[in-house]
């Protein structure tokens, strides 16, 4: 499974030297967390819904310099990718799903993600979940040496990874080219019992912040907050 602790108590995710060199200062802290039976569906959406009040009617410009958006927006850049192409997760959550949209047009993925996708608007942290029950080992953030096959949510068929990417890897396959796509194998269903919530702390974003949004997150999902 992971090395992460169980009921909410967040802990950092390995990362290797090749990582922490090549991307000074970016860390992932994580939980596991069950699923709650019922009540998940509705506690997301009420927690949107109050998202949806607080977003209506601030510009792009100011979705995209808030303090914390522009922090990942910077991590963006630091793996190669354009943010105003492809924004970072909450940037792109407030922007499609919130700011000049009527109620209810927020994504709508299952009820774990949605929940997810909700505690991160709330607290402008970008989190992640995947299913617990299908990562192979110890999750850590790393680089890619080249060649290692990834199937992404939403491809039609793996691709080969360049050298020098940041990925979040188990001890089987690369489940992630971290904060900009995951893969399919651990994708969470509604079939999922037991999920492990991740967490990017980047500079100029408060590690314990995170946390605290973590196991908000955790709360949410369990039923037990």
């Amino acid at each position: 499974m992971t090395d992460t602790t169980t009921a909410a108590t967040p802990a950092p995710i390995t990362v290797d030297a090749a990582a922490a060199d090549a991307f000074p200062g970016v860390e992932v802290l994580g939980t596991v967390a069950d699923v709650r039976d019922e009540g998940l569906a509705e506690a997301a959406e009420e927690l949107w819904l109050a998202q949806h009040a607080l977003w209506q009617g601030h510009s792009r410009a100011e979705i995209r310099n808030h303090p914390r958006v522009a922090a990942y927006r910077q991590l963006s850049k630091l793996i190669g990718t354009d943010p105003d192409r492809q924004p970072p997760s909450i940037q792109a959550l407030i922007d499609r799903g919130l700011r000049g949209k009527p109620a209810g047009a927020w994504p709508r993925i299952n009820p774990v993600v949605d929940a997810v996708n909700a505690a991160a608007v709330t607290d402008l942290a970008a989190l992640g979940v995947f299913d617990a029950d299908k990562v192979t080992g110890a999750v850590r953030l790393t680089v890619s040496r080249g060649g290692e096959s990834f199937l992404a949510l939403g491809a039609d068929h793996s691709a080969e990874l360049d050298a020098g990417r940041l990925v979040l890897a188990d001890d089987a396959r690369v489940l992630s080219l971290f904060a900009h796509r995951d893969g399919v194998h651990q994708s969470v269903t509604a079939a999922s019992r037991r999920v492990l919530l991740l967490g990017c702390v980047v500079p100029g974003i408060d590690p314990q912040s995170v946390a605290d949004s973590l196991v908000r997150a955790a709360a949410l999902v369990t039923g037990r907050g």
